[in-house]
């Protein structure tokens, strides 16, 4: 009797595998792949080119930062000189340093002189003003190829007026550059896994 209860018991089990469909391999509906390994499925990511491990929205698509950076340089002249003064060599140290970090730009040095004199000749005398801080950011390491020399004469004052000190205002030499850096802003990765084998 044991014989024929354990046989009724192990029938139905020997039925139900030998019926029981094999196991078929689940196919995902939507790509779930990382291509970019942003932390945004590929199926979503609307810009597969974000730099790894930049902060990213639910779109996959990068945070920019940009940041514009300048510099000026603003030299002033004695009356009737085109000499450039010993404390103005910093002005041109830092826009050499600046060109020299931003190959693509190029620098127009403007002249300008006071209304003290006739017009050609404080014509003449801006474009020998903008000449000199040209040779001196030459002298400093930037290419003749990237500067630019103009003279206003006296045609565009910084200060109206017949008296010293807008004189000495509008005996200058200026420039200014600009450019534009674009940077991905960076999420923090704090993840590290020790090695405990020692």
């Amino acid at each position: 009797m044991k014989k024929w209860m354990m046989l009724a018991l192990l029938l139905p089990l020997s039925a139900c595998s030998l019926t029981a469909e094999p196991e078929q391999e689940t196919r995902a509906a939507y790509d779930l792949s990382d291509i970019d390994r942003d932390g945004v499925i590929t199926a979503r990511d609307n810009c597969l080119d974000s730099v790894g491990n930049s902060e990213v929205d639910n779109n996959g698509c990068g945070d920019k930062k940009y940041k514009a950076l300048q510099q000026d340089i603003i030299i002033l002249f004695d009356h009737d000189r085109s000499a450039i003064k010993r404390k103005y060599q910093g002005e041109i140290n830092k826009m050499a340093s600046f060109m020299a970090k931003n190959m693509d730009l190029k620098l127009l040095i403007e002249g300008h002189a006071s209304q003290v004199g006739t017009e050609q000749y404080n014509l003449a005398l801006s474009k020998r003003r903008a000449e000199a801080v040209r040779g001196a950011l030459i002298k400093a390491g930037i290419s003749n190829r990237r500067l630019e020399i103009i003279g206003y004469g006296e045609t565009k004052p910084l200060l109206m007026g017949d008296d010293e000190q807008s004189a000495a205002k509008n005996r200058r030499v200026v420039g200014a550059l600009t450019t534009i850096e674009e940077n991905d802003r960076m999420r923090w990765n704090v993840y590290s896994v020790e090695n405990n084998s020692q």
